[in-house]
């Protein structure tokens, strides 16, 4: 960035400032006596381009309102050439602010002012950084030497931290260690937490085999009351088909009774007709035949031979029905015997349930059993006899279902007990591996923070070094040679080589005035480094009252020296009150005091 020319006005001092037609190369030199405005041009600069000066920060503004002016307006112009163009172009940015603190700027060619490239603060910053490379802090530090003590660079400066390439590394570097103290308080509370959880957990007191063995109990206590409802349900229902069965086997014993006498009557009336007919039909003339006939004529004078076949129907008959009457008993019998299996049913059923209760023999209980099991036991009798039975397993099934109601409930606490524990330690599982993953962070970012600070000690050094060549060019031509080399530590303290010494001296052990020659060197190594590495285009400098504790001597080395300084440092502006005579500057320029309205 090459300035053209400046257009001000009610900035400072000055109602009007117009410059025109600056040279390109050479020095620009401003002189005059104190408050007489020279610091004015140069800060006029400055504020055209980033809206501040060295002296006035953004928020002191209105300062840089000439006294009594409602608003002030400032343009300049300048060359700069882009890194695909090829020769340079002409722009121009203009600022204004009023009293009222409005503040407004515009960026553009000077030749298409109507399509702005930025318009308002910030976007014509922006807009300027991307044209230029080159923010405020990085221009007061390499490019405007402004009125103050020549003194060593503050070596943690952005930007002297740009220049050296360390800025983007330390920015890193710093976020590292912020993420890592982040961490580590957020691990402490992740900790607490976990301590926290872990109390809560000691708290519950919680027996891990507690839970496993409330399930056992449980468990056997259900199948318990199965077994009891089952036997119950079983009991109930031989039971049931007792009561259901035993007057049908009453039904068929009477039946098996008739049956059999009417059996026996059948086999006394077949025997007897059977007897009467071989007697009379095949024993004729026999001693028994003699009283069977004579029997029956007396009796039955009317039944005759002819009827002798009739007494072997009627036999034949009665053994029929005989017959027929074994076969019923036999049938009753079969009936009677099947009912019998509901009795032997029920009188197994509690001989089992006598024997899970491990009840004591008793013979009264002996043979009701028996009864029960021949199915001699009327119902009304088996209910009486059986009803203790049934109330010691109705008792013993509510017995069980109140313990498992009971352990139910304990059971749920307990479950309850451990998902609470499990949950708990399913936090500090997650809260660990949160701790462990954040020490992990931790140990990479210190291990990244390491390699970032091994890198920026490295380019820290290169720095160094690169700073130390440019001022070994420029010192022995401000001190005619008497100093040549300089030794420069990571914190820009300066020692100087004495070729009469042949030794490094503090800087405190040589004069005052050589002093500012050597750290006037540095500025310029600094502002030469700051072109080559961010700038890479040719870019003014302003130097203001850089030689107030030099003599004459020193002065017109120094003013010989500037111009041979850098190719890429052609303009250089330089403020002072006066300069030695017979120096043949680009352009002049005196400033006085009264003077409000300035023209060159």
């Amino acid at each position: 960035m090459i300035i053209q020319s400046i257009s001000a006005r009610n900035v400072l001092k000055y109602k009007s400032l117009e410059l025109n037609d600056l040279p390109e190369q050479g020095i620009i030199a401003i002189s005059g006596f104190n408050e007489s405005g020279k610091s004015t041009i140069g800060e006029s600069i400055c504020f055209a381009l980033f809206g501040r000066t060295f002296s006035i920060d953004e928020d002191e503004l209105d300062k840089i309102l000439r006294w009594g002016a409602s608003d002030c307006s400032v343009t300049i112009r300048f060359s700069h050439q882009s890194a695909d163009a090829s020769e340079p172009e002409l722009y121009a940015i203009t600022r204004m602010l009023d009293c009222d603190g409005n503040h407004s700027a515009k960026l553009y060619k000077v030749y298409n002012e109507e399509n702005a490239i930025a318009r308002c603060v910030e976007r014509v910053e922006e807009a300027l950084y991307k044209l230029t490379s080159v923010e405020f802090d990085e221009f007061i530090e390499s490019f405007y030497l402004a009125q103050r003590e020549i003194t060593t660079p503050y070596p943690h400066s952005y930007a002297l931290k740009t220049m050296a390439g360390i800025a983007t590394m330390e920015y890193c570097e710093q976020n590292i260690q912020e993420d890592i103290e982040q961490d580590i308080v957020v691990s402490e509370e992740l900790i607490n937490r976990i301590n926290l959880l872990e109390e809560e957990i000691e708290a519950i007191q919680l027996d891990e085999q507690h839970l496993d063995k409330l399930t056992a109990q449980h468990d056997q206590l259900l199948a318990d009351k199965k077994q009891i409802d089952e036997n119950l349900s079983e009991l109930n229902s031989s039971i049931e088909q007792y009561n259901t069965d035993q007057p049908q086997k009453v039904a068929y014993q009477y039946k098996k009774g008739r049956a059999g006498f009417w059996r026996f009557i059948s086999l006394i009336l077949a025997a007897g007709f059977l007897g009467l007919w071989v007697i009379l039909v095949k024993m004729p003339g026999s001693d028994l035949f003699n009283k069977v006939n004579e029997l029956l004529q007396t009796n039955v004078p009317q039944f005759t031979a002819e009827q002798y076949p009739f007494l072997l129907y009627a036999g034949s008959g009665f053994a029929l029905l005989f017959i027929i009457f074994w076969a019923m008993i036999v049938s009753h019998k079969g009936n009677i015997g099947r009912l019998d299996e509901a009795g032997k049913t029920l009188a197994e059923k509690l001989r089992a349930l006598d024997s899970e209760c491990a009840a004591e023999s008793d013979e009264n209980k002996d043979m009701l059993l028996r009864r029960i099991e021949k199915s001699s036991l009327d119902t009304k009798a088996l209910s009486e006899a059986l009803q203790a039975d049934l109330d010691y397993l109705t008792q013993e099934q509510e017995k069980l279902a109140e313990q498992i109601s009971e352990l139910s409930s304990e059971l749920a606490i307990e479950r309850d007990r451990v998902e609470k524990v499990r949950d708990l330690l399913e936090k500090v599982d997650i809260l660990q591996a949160q701790v462990d993953d954040k020490a992990e962070r931790n140990r990479i970012r210190e291990l990244a923070s390491e390699l970032l600070m091994g890198a920026t000690h490295h380019l820290s050094k290169r720095f160094n070094h690169v700073i130390r060549d440019h001022v070994s060019k420029t010192l022995p031509l401000f001190t005619d040679n008497r100093y040549e080399h300089l030794q420069i530590d990571e914190d820009l303290t300066v020692r100087v080589f004495s070729n009469e010494k042949h030794d490094f001296m503090e800087l405190d052990e040589i004069s005052s005035g050589t002093q500012r020659q050597i750290m006037l060197a540095v500025r310029l190594a600094l502002s030469q480094e700051m072109v080559s590495r961010k700038v890479h285009n040719q870019q003014f400098l302003i130097l203001d009252e850089p030689f107030a504790f030099f003599d004459e001597e020193r002065t017109e080395r120094s003013l010989a020296v500037l111009p041979e300084l850098s190719d890429n440092l052609p303009q250089i502006w330089i403020i002072a009150q006066t300069f030695p005579e017979g120096m043949n500057f680009k352009r002049t320029i005196y400033c006085e005091r009264e003077q409000v309205e300035k023209t060159a």
